[in-house]
């Protein structure tokens, strides 16, 4: 009974874990397939003051952004640039990001063409990094000195003596990569935050003006690059399909024959449990005067047991053990022999 037991609960095991994985293989195999669609975008932000030389006509010491100024009253401006980008998935990655300024010495507006532009780094590359967020934020505070490039371009219009529309452009730059977390897939940014100021070396009027340069991408997964897994996921979920059906007949044929199963010891266990109240066990047994007569199964004695009503003798024995019946000089007698009992087991095995 102890064998029947331990064959049951392998084949139920067997059964389930086969269930289990024939669903997840369905699932991954079979299910509908919608193209992946990966998104960013960009809110960034330039922020900034304009402080004023020592005047007459001012009460405060700065101006708010989006005012018109006299570019001869600008001492210095400070600047707030700030990147933020959002993701529709968690990302990890790493953004380098470096402040500029660029002088243009334009042509007038009625006339084509630049004079002259330079370029100049406002700070060193630095990088930041992105750790499995939705969001990131890059933060950027610079003080401008703004006399410094009028300087310069003053310089430069009073060798040549030019005509020119000036100006100053202070931008936020931010390049690299972030890698999609469940999928690894890349998404590229190159961003541009920038300030725009004009130079004068007259008493005008000048407009500051920003750009943030916002950018909203959409990059999209074609399902075809996970056709192969898909395949493989049918493939696997037929063979799942075909173990299941081949161990649930095995595990039915074992139920219609279990008794076919019971080793020596488990098979005189459960003959004298269900037949406890005819069988008696016995410490001997002595055939010399009766004539003996082997029966071929256990069903074969219970016939003669109905037939004479005589109980059922037990001799117990660690390689063979006898049933038998006596009924005058007859001996009805059926007999478990060990290693046929375990040879039939091992067979079918």
């Amino acid at each position: 009974m102890r064998m029947n037991r331990i064959r049951k609960r392998r084949f139920i095991a067997t059964l389930v874990i086969l269930f289990v994985l024939g669903i997840i293989f369905f699932s991954t195999g079979y299910k509908k397939c919608e193209d992946e669609i990966y998104t960013y975008k960009e809110n960034n932000t330039v922020d900034y003051k304009v402080y004023l030389k020592n005047n007459n006509f001012f009460d405060t010491v700065y101006l708010e952004k989006d005012k018109t100024y006299i570019t001869s009253l600008i001492d210095y401006i400070d600047a707030d640039f700030a990147y933020i980008v959002e993701f529709n998935e968690k990302v990890s990655g790493n953004l380098d990001y470096a402040l500029f300024a660029e002088i243009k010495a334009d042509k007038n507006s009625n006339e084509i063409g630049n004079y002259w532009t330079k370029e100049y780094e406002l700070s060193n590359k630095e990088t930041s990094s992105i750790v499995s967020s939705n969001s990131h934020e890059i933060r950027v505070k610079k003080e401008i000195d703004y006399n410094k490039y009028n300087d310069l371009l003053n310089s430069f219009i009073k060798e040549y003596g030019l005509q020119t529309e000036s100006t100053l452009k202070v931008y936020l730059k931010v390049t690299g990569d972030a890698k999609i977390d469940s999928t690894n897939e890349t998404i590229d940014i190159d961003s541009e935050i920038s300030l725009t100021i004009p130079l004068s070396k007259l008493a005008v009027e000048g407009k500051i003006e920003t750009e943030s340069n916002n950018k909203e991408k959409e990059f999209i997964r074609k399902t075809t690059e996970t056709e192969p897994y898909r395949k493989l996921s049918k493939i696997l979920f037929i063979i799942v399909v075909i173990m299941f059906v081949y161990n649930l007949l095995k595990y039915i044929i074992f139920l219609a024959n279990r008794n076919n199963y019971l080793n020596y010891r488990d098979r005189i266990k459960k003959i004298n449990l269900d037949y406890e109240d005819i069988i008696t066990k016995v410490k001997k047994m002595n055939t010399d005067d009766f004539a003996v007569i082997d029966v071929e199964t256990f069903d074969d004695l219970i016939s003669v047991y109905a037939t004479t009503r005589e109980p059922i003798n037990f001799l117990f024995g660690n390689n063979k053990s006898r049933y038998f019946i006596i009924k005058g000089n007859t001996c009805y007698m059926y007999t478990i022999i060990k290693e046929e009992i375990n040879s039939n087991e091992k067979q079918k095995k």
